[in-house]
């Protein structure tokens, strides 16, 4: 019975919205101005050259390589922080900093030293999550519990040593939430990056339509990156399960 209510919850979650959007649209008549129709929306995905998919995919692939390489590295990045402590002591404070820099004040930088290459995307997708996970992963080892560290000591370790062994499940078996929260910024730099440095792409799309007031082919972008984040998000948490396999 569970399951079966649990589904249906979702089932109306799903169906709230566009419920919400005709009911807003056809009742209350609001102008295609600020809320264009389903029938409007249906229509970029047909009349659109290139076609909207096209620039799906051109996003989820920048998507896809940004951010699993930003994980990779923000992740080995940390792990070597945490070997090191004085290398800790040098490098934490320009990482914490440049972590805190908004992702479109870096944009000009990407732009004027790799142009509109992939290049550029690419690193200003990749910078924005490696160095969030590199400070969450040393974050996450500052705080080992006092029963793991009492046992290094009666065998006279350190669990600095235990990168591989230790240290690495430790961070995966946390690490989680802090991924799928990056995920949703690394949509925000794909968006950021094809703003303004881009001929392809669902943040092209949106900056050309914003320019002709396109509002259907905003919606229809904006629905394909929740599709996106969406069914990723869902794959990452397949993917975490199989990876952190001793928590199952």
């Amino acid at each position: 019975m569970k399951i079966t209510n649990n589904s249906t919850l979702r089932i109306v979650g799903i169906i709230l919205i566009p419920a919400i959007w005709f009911v807003l649209k056809y009742l209350f008549n609001v102008s295609d101005r600020y809320l264009p129709s389903p029938v409007s929306i249906i229509d970029v995905f047909t009349s659109l050259e290139p076609n909207i998919l096209i620039h799906f995919i051109w996003s989820l692939g920048r998507l896809i390589f940004g951010y699993s390489g930003g994980v990779v590295i923000g992740i080995i990045l940390g792990l070597w922080l945490f070997k090191s402590k004085n290398l800790t002591d040098i490098l934490y404070p320009t990482i914490q900093s440049l972590r805190s820099v908004p992702a479109a004040a870096t944009v000009p930088f990407f732009l004027l030293w790799f142009g509109f290459e992939e290049t550029g995307k690419f690193l200003l997708i990749f910078t924005g999550i490696a160095f969030n996970l590199s400070i969450t992963t040393i974050e996450i080892l500052s705080k080992i519990p006092d029963k793991y560290l009492v046992f290094f000591r009666s065998i006279n370790r350190k669990a600095e040593n235990h990168l591989k062994d230790f240290a690495l499940p430790f961070v995966l078996e946390k690490l989680l939430p802090t991924l799928r929260f990056s995920l949703s910024t690394a949509i925000g730099l794909v968006v950021v990056s094809e703003f303004l440095g881009s001929q392809v792409g669902l943040g092209y799309l949106i900056q050309t339509a914003r320019s002709t007031f396109s509002m259907n082919v905003i919606f229809a972008c904006m629905l394909l990156f929740g599709i996106m984040n969406y069914g990723i998000d869902k794959i990452l948490v397949l993917i975490w399960k199989k990876i952190i396999y001793w928590k199952s």
